[in-house]
C-alpha cells in the first residue's frame, strides 16, 4: 500500500511504474470520467487513448475497446463510477489479448463489492481517492494497491523517488481537510461552498499538479478508518433504499442500477434530456437540495486537451454529460430530503410533451440508439 497527496497523485505513480519496464506509450481511458485522469496520464508522460462509454452501464463500451487496443496499449484505466462496478472479466480478456495492465480507478467506489469481491483489487493495480466527498476522506489523498510482486516492485521503485510533500503544503491541506469534514453538512454548506480557494463542486483540468507522498497530518485523519468508511457506505446504502422507495416508477426506469442494495458514492439517474437536466439542476441549487451533475463535458471537449482527438465523437459520453445527474447518498441526507429531492425529480417524468417525444425514452431504449449512433460514426 502507498499514500500520496491525491488520486491523480496516485494514478501518475503508477503509470510511470508501468512504463518504466516497457516501450509502450498509449493509456485508454473512458472518455467519460473525471478529468484528473487523462492530466494522470499526460502527466506520467503517456498518450491518452479515449474509449467510449455505455450510458446505460457507466462503464467501458466494449465493443469500442475491442476496435481500440493495440501492441501500443500500455494500459486500460478501468473505473468503477459512482461505484458502480465495470465488467471486469470481459475487460481483463481484452487487456490479456494484447498484453496491456488494467489499472483499476476505485476513486469512487472504495468499500465496495461485487460478486463478494472489493473493487480496485481486481486488475493489475488499482488505486482509491481520499478527497471531499469520497467514501473514505482525509481532505484529499490518493492509495496504490496491487497483489503483483513485480508491480509492486516496479511502483516502489518510483515511490522512492517521490518527495514528501512541504510542511506549508501539508498544513494547507489538514485546515482544508478538517474544514470539509465539518462544514459538509448541508445546513453549513454554504460557509465552504463560499470560500474560492477550496473549489467545492467544481471540475478543473490541471495541466500540473504535484505528486508527493501524503503527510502524516493527513495520515492521522484515517487512523480509524475502517469504521467510518464501513459507515458511510451503510448510510448511502440505506439513502439509496429511501430513493427506490419514494421516487415514481417513471423516474426508477432511468436509474443507472436496478438494485437496491447497490453501494454508491451518489445515486445516477439520467435525465429525459438534457433540458429536464438543467432545469432540474437550477432548482436543485435554488433549494440546497444537493443535486448536481457529474461531469461537465466528456474528455475530449476539454479545452487544453481538445485538439488531441481532432473531430471524433463520442456519443455515450455526450449523453451522460448532457443528462446525467447524481442524488446526494451522504449520511447527513434525511428522509426529509429525500421527500424533497423526489418530489423535484418527479416534475420532470411526467407525460413527455410531443416536442421532447424523441429524448425522453426509457433508459433501455435511449442506450440502444446511443450505442447504434456511436457504431455509425465510428472512423
Amino acid at each position: 500500500v502507498y499514500l500520496l497527496t491525491s488520486g491523480k497523485a496516485a494514478l501518475t505513480t503508477i503509470l510511470r511504474g508501468l512504463k518504466t519496464d516497457s516501450s509502450r506509450c498509449q493509456v485508454i481511458i473512458p472518455a467519460y470520467t473525471c478529468f484528473s485522469v487523462p492530466s494522470a496520464v499526460l502527466k506520467a508522460g503517456l498518450d491518452v487513448v479515449l474509449c467510449d462509454v455505455d450510458p446505460h452501464t457507466l462503464d467501458l463500451n466494449l465493443h469500442r475497446l475491442r476496435e481500440i487496443v493495440g501492441t501500443d496499449t500500455l494500459a486500460i484505466v478501468v473505473p468503477h463510477l459512482l461505484g458502480q462496478p465495470a465488467d471486469m472479466t470481459s475487460i481483463r480478456a481484452i487487456a490479456e489479448s494484447v498484453g496491456a495492465f488494467i489499472v483499476e480507478d476505485a476513486a469512487q467506489a472504495m468499500g465496495c463489492k461485487h460478486e463478494g469481491r472489493w473493487l480496485g483489487t481486481q486488475g493489475d493495480i488499482g488505486f482509491f481517492s481520499l478527497g471531499r466527498g469520497k467514501n473514505l476522506s482525509a481532505g484529499s489523498g490518493g492509495v496504490i494497491v496491487t497483489n503483483s510482486d513485480r508491480l509492486a516492485e516496479a511502483v516502489t521503485r518510483e515511490y522512492e523517488r517521490v518527495s514528501s510533500e512541504p510542511i506549508m503544503g501539508a498544513i494547507n491541506n489538514f485546515v482544508k481537510g478538517v474544514g470539509a469534514t465539518f462544514l459538509i453538512n448541508p445546513k453549513l454548506y454554504w460557509m465552504p461552498a463560499g470560500i474560492p480557494f477550496l473549489g467545492l463542486g467544481e471540475t478543473k483540468f490541471y495541466s500540473d499538479f504535484p505528486v508527493c507522498r501524503m503527510d502524516g497530518m493527513r495520515a492521522g485523519l484515517l487512523s480509524s478508518w475502517r469504521g467510518r468508511l464501513e459507515e458511510s457506505n451503510r448510510c448511502r446504502v440505506q439513502r439509496r433504499r429511501s430513493f427506490f422507495n419514494r421516487l415514481p416508477q417513471a423516474a426508477q426506469q432511468f436509474l443507472l442500477n436496478q438494485s437496491e442494495a447497490a453501494s454508491h458514492l451518489r445515486l445516477p439517474l439520467l435525465m429525459p434530456t438534457a433540458q429536464h437536466k438543467e432545469a432540474l439542476c437550477v432548482m436543485a441549487r435554488q433549494d440546497g437540495l444537493g443535486i448536481s451533475g457529474l461531469y461537465p463535458a466528456p474528455i475530449s471537449e476539454i479545452p487544453d486537451i481538445a485538439p488531441m482527438f481532432g473531430s471524433r465523437r463520442y456519443p455515450g459520453a455526450e449523453a451522460l454529460s448532457a443528462r446525467l445527474v447524481t442524488l446526494p447518498l451522504h449520511r447527513f441526507v434525511t428522509e426529509t430530503d429525500v421527500v424533497r429531492i423526489c418530489s423535484v425529480v418527479s416534475q420532470h417524468f411526467r407525460e413527455p410533451t410531443a416536442a421532447s417525444d424523441q429524448d425522453c425514452r426509457p433508459l433501455s431504449r435511449a442506450n440502444e440508439v446511443v450505442m447504434e449512433t456511436a457504431r455509425s460514426e465510428s472512423p
